[in-house]
């Protein structure tokens, strides 16, 4: 009766083995029109930058905060030749994809410690 009970422990555990297996082994890949990583990077660390900017600024209104921003943003996509809509949409399959997003955060990093190097902060 023993072998029994073990049997189906032995198959769930290779079942829960080859499922894990199949999990990691597939990574999704972004649609064709999502923003690619590196130039996502560089996004994300001119935005980051700006943000930086805009609290060094130290603006009592947050509607003066938001409009200073959003000027900065503007010439962000400009600069990147991407638009809004293209950006949120890349954003946010990449913020559902951990994998990515530590990717792109790690030369996000990158990015901006070599423009601090070079004090070459400034967009």
């Amino acid at each position: 009766m023993r072998r029994f009970l073990f049997l189906p422990r032995q198959v769930l555990a290779c079942l829960s083995l080859l499922l894990m297996l199949m999990a990691c082994d597939s990574e999704e890949q972004p649609p064709k029109d999502i923003i690619e990583e590196d130039k996502m990077a560089a996004i994300l660390a001119d935005i980051h930058l700006a943000e930086s900017r805009v609290s060094r600024l130290q603006l009592q209104s947050l509607d003066s905060s938001a409009l200073v921003f959003n000027q900065l943003q503007k010439q962000i996509w400009a600069k990147h030749k991407v638009d809004t809509l293209r950006y949120k949409e890349s954003y946010a399959f990449y913020t559902t994809h951990p994998q990515y997003m530590t990717r792109i955060y790690e030369k996000v990093l990158k990015n901006i410690e070599a423009r601090e190097k070079k004090n070459n902060i400034k967009l």
